[in-house]
């Protein structure tokens, strides 16, 4: 095949998040936290990847897609390779972390249950739980239709079988039955209802858990004329009976049952993965204990000088561009310009995109309503199709446009996934205008574990094509053309090409040609094609990619001049940079942008220049530091695939990171 298929390499992805879980050096709750993220991303592939192959499989026949690979092949690799990765989650959780955990008096009960517990567990049974559950007697050939991501107990009796409904967001799921301060011993609820089997079924009954994932396209029609809020919130409301893309099933439960269940709700032989006792591990997110000790140790946030020393930060901003590094800066600097642009009387317009924002409270919106009710020019692409945030971007569209602000939902068919503002203010005669730019989304809350960099600015050549982008958004007939920012799907792909190939020709003229990406994914066809012409041609290439990469060398000079590592630790690697060596005169892009298909051709998104020597110079060595962390590091491709980057000294590319920052934050306040 020419290309990685993209659904097995993201599941090398995910077994990277493992590998952190299973990591003896990561502190004990985070390592626990890592099993939470895997699980989580692991229940999204199946609701949204898994099950578009099965859609394409029922629906539009077995064909291959753009990597080589049929949809059949495809379901039976991931079912091989999500069981053996399930089975080394239950390894590292019950012989590491569970131990783990005791050794510190925090007991998370399994299986040992002391008298004392078992009357805590009968206890909390009958005063919670007795006559407030959901039972089904499921022994007849009755069609099921499980509820989306929900546990259940299926019960087996001698001649019947039940289903119990775990109501975790009620009851919740991990129960506390301490008896005493000098330790903890805390249970989950599954094992509260197994314990008390006897009284809920009159006789011995073995009880296991299962879940079913469902698909979670909208699958909107789009030749049909309405409104695009209803339509997706009808769409919305018809995930929770989307056709099943898994049925996860604890492997103890004997075959004859589980065969027979799942053809009472449907799900293909290929949909059956056999999993542990527990489902939904990435309930482990909000696992009650908080003792710092086993956590990652506090880190304080690096302050931007430039700001905490004036009271006018538009006079800052005017003086030179400001350059912010997230979590190692704090988003409030965010925040609390869009704040003080809702509260400035000069401040008469405020554009900004929005694509995933915090659910509940989003300081962003509520300056954005505050700016409108003040009688301010808003101006808002809310993205309405952004995926599992479609109701709460929804949410703030309708709130916002009630306080006044002009809301419009989408453009042409493209999903906006820029992360753009700008604000526009009167000054004397003048009207200037503020921008700001970054690699990652309008969300405080993300913030503190996405590592993202971003502008602010008032930059003129900036400001001219920030301005013609969103008169783009506003008006879908406007023609836009960009002098400084590469914008998708316009000239970005164009522009990428050309700087590669300017690369390829600075090596036939006997001169160096090097570029370098770091990026979340790598999947488009043409791109990667690319990127091996110019590695045929002599061009060193590095590639960093968090996540999804599709490239695999074919030739001695890519193997030889292809470079591709992956860093996962403790923030989220999210910031998009392109850099090109261009002949000792480096050109250096900062993007929303992957290398996606979908990035390129079907979203609007932007990727700046920036031009500061000193920024330049820290994402340089941000991307040197990466290419050599043999701490967090892996190699993402070959035979070697997820093993550690070499290196006899222990490079950290996230504690370099910290102090780039702090010493880019020094040079600021001198």
């Amino acid at each position: 095949m020419d290309y990685t298929d993209r659904d097995l390499n993201w599941l090398s992805f995910n077994e990277r998040i493992l590998q952190e879980a299973e990591n003896e050096k990561t502190p004990l709750m985070e390592r626990l936290k890592f099993i939470a993220i895997y699980s989580s991303n692991l229940e999204e592939f199946y609701r949204v990847r898994v099950a578009s192959h099965h859609f394409e499989q029922k629906f539009k026949g077995d064909e291959r897609n753009k990597y080589g690979y049929r949809p059949s092949y495809l379901l039976q690799k991931i079912t091989k390779i999500v069981s053996a990765q399930q089975e080394r989650l239950g390894k590292v959780f019950y012989s590491e972390i569970i131990p783990g955990l005791s050794q510190k008096g925090i007991n998370l009960l399994t299986n040992k249950f002391t008298g004392q517990d078992q009357k805590q567990m009968e206890f909390h049974y009958q005063k919670f739980l007795q006559g407030n559950f959901i039972l089904m007697d499921i022994s007849e050939e009755q069609q099921l239709q499980l509820k989306n991501q929900t546990v259940y107990l299926f019960a087996i009796s001698a001649a019947k079988q039940y289903l119990i409904e775990i109501d975790y967001k009620t009851f919740g799921r991990f129960i506390d039955i301490s008896t005493s301060d000098n330790e903890i011993r805390i249970v989950q609820l599954d094992d509260i209802f197994r314990y008390n089997a006897d009284k809920i079924f009159g006789g011995p009954t073995d009880i296991f858990a299962i879940k079913i994932s469902r698909d979670a396209e909208l699958y909107m029609d789009e030749e049909q004329d309405g409104d695009l809020i209803l339509k997706i919130k009808k769409s919305i409301k018809n995930r929770e009976t989307g056709l099943p893309s898994r049925l996860l099933f604890d492997e103890n439960i004997p075959f004859k049952y589980i065969d027979k269940l799942r053809k009472k709700i449907n799900v293909e032989m290929s949909g059956l993965i056999p999993g542990g006792h527990y489902h939904n591990f990435y309930d482990f997110f909000s696992f009650p204990v908080s003792d710092p000790s086993l956590y990652y140790p506090k880190r304080e946030k690096v302050p931007c000088s430039r700001l905490d020393l004036t009271t006018d930060w538009f006079k800052e901003i005017k003086k030179e561009n400001i350059f912010l590094s997230f979590p190692y800066q704090s988003y409030n600097y965010v925040t609390r310009f869009l704040t003080m642009a809702a509260e400035d009387e000069d401040v008469e317009e405020i554009n900004i995109t929005l694509y995933r924002v915090a659910t509940k409270n989003s300081e962003i919106c509520l300056a954005l309503e505050s700016a409108a009710r003040k009688g301010k020019k808003v101006f808002v692409l809310d993205e309405a199709q952004a995926r599992f945030d479609e109701q709460s971007n929804i949410y703030w569209g309708e709130r916002l446009k009630k306080a006044g602000v002009l809301v419009k939902y989408g453009i042409n068919n493209l999903k906006v996934h820029a992360k753009i503002f700008s604000v526009k203010r009167k000054e004397g005669d003048h009207i200037n205008t503020y921008a700001y730019m970054s690699t990652g989304n309008f969300n405080e809350k993300t913030a503190e574990i996405y590592a993202d960099h971003a502008l602010l600015t008032c930059q003129a050549n900036y400001i001219r094509d920030i301005d013609q982008l969103f008169l783009t958004l506003k008006n879908d007939d406007h023609q836009a053309e960009f002098e400084s920012l590469l914008v998708a799907p316009f000239n970005l792909r164009s522009s990428l090409k050309q700087l590669i190939e300017n690369e390829i020709n600075l090596v036939k003229q006997g001169k160096k040609g090097k570029f370098t990406f770091k990026l979340n994914s790598l999947e488009d066809t043409e791109i990667i094609d690319t990127i091996r012409n110019a590695a045929d041609n002599g061009v060193e290439v590095e590639l960093i990619v968090r996540g999804i990469c599709c490239y695999h060398p074919q030739t001695t000079q890519q193997e030889k001049n292809i470079t591709v590592v992956s860093i996962v630790d403790r923030y989220l690697e999210h910031t998009r940079i392109y850099h090109f060596q261009n002949n000792g005169q480096p050109l250096i892009y900062l993007a929303s942008a992957d290398l996606m298909t979908r990035n390129l051709s079907k979203r609007i998104e932007v990727a700046f220049p920036i031009n500061n020597e000193r920024a330049r110079s820290l994402l340089l060595s941000q991307l040197n530091g990466q290419l050599q962390d043999n701490v967090k590091g892996r190699q993402a491709t070959g035979k070697k695939a997820n093993h550690m980057l070499p290196g006899k000294e222990s490079i950290s590319s996230q504690e370099k990171m910290f102090q780039l920052v702090s010493n880019y934050n020094v040079q600021d306040a001198i």
